[in-house]
């Protein structure tokens, strides 16, 4: 890990990134890490930058296609074809390419809340119906419903699920049955399912990101999308590699793609895709994972000392945390009235991923531990001042405020 940058905080850097940054707060909010991408990659862009060349860039080249195929072979287990690799213009674009063709408007899309808000608005644009299976929540992690989800599944109308694996917000993983389980139902009934799995490098703790086609009644019923964006801190680049196994789907979604106007690669992209997929690559996430790992433990300390009320929920995935405040007695307009005006700490509202998610809140934690501190500290002064942290042990918490946190 001492050979990678995680001290610099990227987005504060003397140049006009065109983030939220906010010298003013401390940003939580959204999914972005706050850090230096890996360094190959760095290496491979700069190199790409100097030759200016930024051109057409095709998406059959054997190094492009090679270093997918043998990402999902090495890292997660997948045994794929080349020619399952279907290149699209980000992942929320291939979800949207995948309803326009594979469904009609005012048709159902089943989705599982709380769950990523932008979901919301390609359902709404394509003029299809939203349908939640909301997930079950039981101290401190969340089940499907599959009862319900049959149900849903079994009305004529609901043409396609929304798989969210790892799941965002919740940052956890779902089981091997809970895939079976989803399968056998999208099988019986005939629903395509959507697996975006982007988030599946950052599995933590030795758990992995089970590939939805493995799943034997999975493999001839599905769209997979994948991604560096989350991996590797590239959501600013509209890419993704969205994986079909069966021939029949593959033609017709990428039928509806190319209607969509695709060209080519992003040339950035190819150079970036073949940099991350790669040894070095790999090693930048490994290290990643570690530097978070600590920083969550050093968060589960801080509110197991000073907020034992929130439940930070089981994390097992990604560089976010989802924690359930409503123990706090607040509101949500409150709350986070709390976070901006008296800590000074950006994070995200939990209403926006839909039923379930009012009273909690989502939270980066891919940041620089200097910065994640600064938080900590500002959070614990805002906490006692505002009444929120119990100021138990006297002037002890004062002379602390530097030093734990």
């Amino acid at each position: 890990m001492k050979n990678f940058d995680f001290k610099t905080l990227a987005d504060a850097q003397d140049i006009d990134f065109g983030t939220d940054y906010n010298p003013d707060l401390v940003v939580l909010s959204g999914a972005q890490l706050h850090l230096k991408t890996a360094p190959c990659i760095i290496e491979a862009l700069t190199k790409r930058a100097a030759s200016g060349l930024y051109g057409w860039t095709p998406s059959d080249r054997p190094a492009y296609l090679n270093a997918i195929q043998n990402w999902m072979r090495t890292v997660r287990d997948y045994e794929i074809e080349k020619e399952w690799i279907v290149p699209s213009y980000g992942t929320l674009r291939a979800i949207s390419t995948s309803i326009r063709a594979f469904t009609n408007e005012q048709d159902g899309i089943i989705v599982q809340p709380p769950v990523y808000v932008l979901y919301d608005r390609v359902i709404n644009n394509a003029k299809r119906k939203k349908v939640c299976n909301p997930l079950i929540y039981r101290d401190g992690y969340y089940e499907m419903d599959f009862e319900n989800l049959e149900r849903l599944m079994a009305k004529p109308e609901n043409k396609m699920m929304i798989l969210c694996n790892p799941h965002n917000p919740i940052m956890d993983i779902w089981e091997e049955e809970d895939l079976h389980r989803v399968a056998k139902l999208a099988k019986k009934y005939d629903v395509l399912v959507i697996a975006d799995e982007i988030f599946a490098e950052h599995a933590f703790y030795g758990h992995k990101v089970i590939p939805y086609p493995t799943i034997p009644e999975a493999r001839d019923n599905c769209i997979i999308c994948t991604s560096i964006g989350k991996s590797f801190n590239f959501t600013g680049m509209s890419h993704s590699n969205v994986i079909i196994p069966n021939e029949k789907i593959r033609k017709a979604y990428t039928i509806q793609r190319d209607a969509e106007h695709y060209g080519s690669l992003d040339p950035f992209m190819y150079n970036a895709i073949i940099a991350a997929y790669s040894e070095e690559g790999k090693k930048w996430i490994d290290a990643l994972i570690e530097f978070v790992s600590e920083n969550i433990k050093i968060v589960k300390d801080f509110f197991n000392r000073y907020l034992p009320d929130v439940t930070i929920c089981r994390h097992r995935a990604g560089t976010l945390l989802w924690a359930d405040f409503r123990r706090l007695g607040l509101t949500e307009d409150e709350l986070h009235d709390f976070f901006i005006n008296d800590a000074g700490i950006s994070v995200d509202r939990g209403s926006q991923y839909g039923p379930g998610g009012e009273g909690f809140c989502r939270f980066q934690v891919g940041i620089p531990r200097s910065e994640l501190k600064t938080a900590l500290n500002k959070l614990l002064k805002a906490g006692i001042k505002y009444g929120i942290i119990k100021e138990t042990t006297g002037s002890e918490i004062a002379s602390e405020l530097c030093h734990d946190f």
